[in-house]
């Protein structure tokens, strides 16, 4: 657990470093060095940046293991933001997932990623990362997996209303998940 506490540390370290340059590289020319350093000083998410959290509610495994664990109990923390979008995306998003991996391990997941929406309530998100709790015999469950890390690419379809979401999730070859959120 204290593991988990310090990546969690760390991500948002991370999370906020890389707010605090963003906003400093984005301020007008207008605008002075001093007040950009108190914007930095006093928030840590840009203008525009939202908070996604997101719990997951149903899983279904491709294929019947009895080890498999419905139930990963999965935890999401993104953050949404204007910056950075590549491939014509509406947002970048940074995020940290603790769960369950299929056989009932704590798992991590560290993540960027992009989304698109096609119109206010249907939207896609891929995101790619690093996959961290596949141990033991299960160590070769996800490929790539020899250092206890693995690569990992998500892709995600979403429907939402106002701030509430619910996505499919597509978990490799494994499995899809389904998730509720909501953005602050």
């Amino acid at each position: 657990m204290k593991s988990v506490f310090n990546l969690f540390r760390f991500v948002a370290l991370l999370v906020c470093a890389h707010a605090c340059v963003a906003s400093a590289q984005s301020a007008p020319a207008t605008q002075t060095a001093a007040a950009a350093q108190a914007r930095n000083a006093e928030t840590w998410l840009r203008d525009g940046d939202r908070i996604f959290f997101q719990y997951s509610v149903y899983n279904k495994h491709w294929t019947e293991n009895p080890e498999h664990v419905n139930r990963n109990h999965l935890l999401n923390f993104t953050i949404e933001s204007n910056y950075d979008r590549v491939w014509g995306a509406d947002k970048t998003l940074f995020g940290f997932a603790q769960f369950k991996n299929s056989f009932g391990q704590p798992s991590q997941y560290l993540y960027w990623g992009q989304r698109w929406d096609f119109n206010d309530y249907l939207y896609v998100k891929v995101s790619a990362g690093l996959l961290h709790g596949y141990k033991g015999k299960y160590r070769d469950k996800i490929p790539f997996n020899k250092l206890g890390v693995a690569p990992a690419i998500l892709p995600t379809l979403g429907v939402r209303y106002k701030d509430v979401s619910l996505e499919a999730i597509i978990l490799g070859n494994s499995a899809l998940m389904v998730g509720v959120g909501y953005t602050f």
